[in-house]
């Protein structure tokens, strides 16, 4: 994918980093995301069965197109390991399966 279309899908990145061979983009998502299973009842009180994550994508670019992509951050919920990550890659995930 080159650079301008992930950017076009992920959005502006958070950071970006210049290498001797190509550049690092961050993408941060840094509130909590909570999984699907929480149990509210009577007089406040509350279970919650799923885990809470954050997410850091790390994208390194060569030659202008993504090399590699790496999530980082504790992501844990019962959709997965780095289910916290989703919103992030979410577009570009459906646009490379459209190509």
């Amino acid at each position: 994918m080159p650079r301008s279309s992930l950017i076009a899908c992920a959005g502006v990145p958070d950071n970006v980093a210049a290498l001797d061979d190509g550049e690092v983009l961050q993408w941060r998502q840094d509130q909590a995301v909570q999984g699907p299973f929480t149990i509210k009842g009577p007089f406040g009180v509350e279970v919650d069965l799923s885990g809470h994550g954050t997410c850091h994508v790390v994208a390194r670019l060569h030659g202008g197109h993504v090399a590699q992509v790496e999530y980082t951050g504790p992501s844990s919920t019962l959709l997965g390991p780095y289910s916290a990550c989703r919103p992030l890659v979410a577009a570009c995930e459906r646009l490379v399966s459209r190509d």
